[in-house]
């Protein structure tokens, strides 16, 4: 019997250790891409070792899921805690039909050749969420969290440096690749928003529940040099989800009278940054909220006109004027995300059983004279991909998974007070988003790390 343990113990090392490994090689791919060794290697090859990491996942877990069906005798109890993944493989299910019927198949299994998103991509983040799933040791869990921070401090700093130092830039070219800070080392300059934000807010929580006060300090630096290149990143959206998560989180904190103090302080430190914070001679946050104003009242003149009787001239040709500035007016507000949003939902009103496939929305943007591939919104994407019953599949799984954390929150478990906090973060983003490959499987690495559920513990 104890043999028998003991060899168990010494397997599950063995694959929390493997696991451990492949996702710290996708975590530092960052710094391997600013480092001239290894960066014509990493930008080459980052999809190839995604979909490898992808394979590894899934046939883990399909193993471990029928070595549980075999073994377990309350198959029950299995069933009501695989419900989200259930659900998950239901959405994956429904948009495999959505690309067997999509009318370019090429995009919607293998993605075009910049976004690379189609179904193949989608199995992939399947295994990444696999991974960081079958990872039994938290603290091999927070270790991954831990040198993801750093290697986006790190990664970030090396190009900020050689963006506004010419003296460390002419010294640093032989050991570092020069990549312009507004797009960071991905190809745009929202993707790499996302990453940061998702770095910054994983630092900012850690600093607020952490108990160690060496430890908390090292959290508090990284937030305050990570919010510092979210700001100048001017993502607006990754700003506006990192600050309602914050107010929410206090909201939070004050109802259960805890980490008060460090919420108030993380506040603080986040308002402070946001006023002071100058780059190439402007407040990007000024500057933002500026525009983002005008937005709300442009797109109030707008519905407010819509609604006034039309009886104030007969002629077409100013109707048709009148028409043509709001039309106008709609397509800048939200950086042009409202005539996105808007053509999407017609889009989704079109298709909204099956969707149109992954990746194949370029040509139906085309239809409405608008050069854009995505609509910069999470849901309006998954229900244009996959349909409204693919879209519903999706979010109750995230949401279920969100939803069974309650427990651990409610007996203070501080890492998945950080998981559910940095999830919460990604998904209000994402209200104003787009997936990539690239950036997409951090999300799914934390769900994943999420996802076990107390009782798992007794089943896995």
């Amino acid at each position: 019997m104890e043999n028998n343990q003991s060899t168990k113990e010494i397997q599950t090392k063995i694959k929390d250790y493997t696991l451990f490994i492949i996702l710290l090689i996708w975590i530092c791919i960052p710094i391997l891409k600013v480092l001239k060794p290894t960066a014509l290697f990493a930008g080459i090859y980052t999809y190839q070792y995604m979909q490898i990491v992808g394979l590894i996942g899934i046939c883990l877990f399909v193993f471990t899921l029928i070595k549980l069906i075999i073994n377990k005798d309350d198959k029950k109890l299995l069933i009501k805690e695989l419900v989200p993944i259930i659900l998950l493989l239901g959405y994956l299910v429904w948009t495999f039909i959505s690309c067997l019927l999509a009318q370019n198949k090429q995009n919607a299994f293998y993605g075009d050749t910049y976004r690379k998103e189609g179904f193949i991509t989608y199995i992939a983040y399947a295994g990444f969420f696999s991974c960081a799933f079958l990872i039994n040791s938290n603290k091999m869990k927070r270790n991954l969290l831990n040198i993801f921070i750093v290697t986006a401090i790190v990664s970030s700093t090396i190009i900020y440096l050689m963006n506004n130092f010419e003296i460390i830039n002419v010294w640093s070219q032989k050991i570092f690749v020069y990549k312009n800070f507004d797009i960071g080392i991905f190809y745009n300059g929202n993707h790499f928003g996302y990453y940061l934000l998702l770095a910054t807010s994983l630092s900012n929580f850690s600093f607020i529940v952490e108990k160690k006060m060496a430890i908390k300090i090292f959290y508090a630096i990284s937030y305050i040099i990570l919010l510092y290149f979210l700001i100048i990143n001017n993502t607006f959206g990754c700003y506006i989800a990192l600050f309602s998560s914050i107010i929410l989180f206090t909201i939070y904190c004050i109802y259960k009278k805890k980490y008060r103090i460090f919420c108030a302080i993380s506040l603080i430190i986040f308002l402070i940054l946001s006023i002071v914070t100058r780059y190439e001679g402007k407040n990007i946050v000024s500057n933002n909220f500026q525009v983002f104003f005008q937005d709300i009242e442009n797109i109030a003149d707008i519905v407010s006109e819509n609604n006034q009787v039309k009886n104030e001239t007969n002629n077409d040709v100013e109707i048709d004027k009148e028409s043509i500035e709001k039309e106008k007016r709609l397509a800048q507000a939200g950086s042009g995300r409202m005539k996105l949003w808007e053509n999407g939902i017609k889009m989704i009103l079109k298709h909204p059983i099956i969707g149109y496939g992954a990746d194949n929305l370029e040509e139906e943007y085309k239809k409405y004279n608008i050069k854009e591939d995505r609509p910069h919104n999470l849901v309006i994407q998954l229900a244009t991909t996959s349909g409204i019953p693919g879209a519903i599949l999706y979010m109750c799984g995230v949401g279920l998974i969100i939803i069974r954390s309650k427990h651990k929150l409610e007996e203070g478990n501080e890492f998945n007070i950080i998981l559910v906090s940095v999830i919460i973060t990604y998904l209000i983003s994402a209200i104003f988003g787009n997936s990539m490959y690239y950036t997409s499987p951090y999300f799914f690495i934390l769900l994943g790390m999420l996802y076990k559920t107390k009782n798992f513990s007794k089943i896995f």
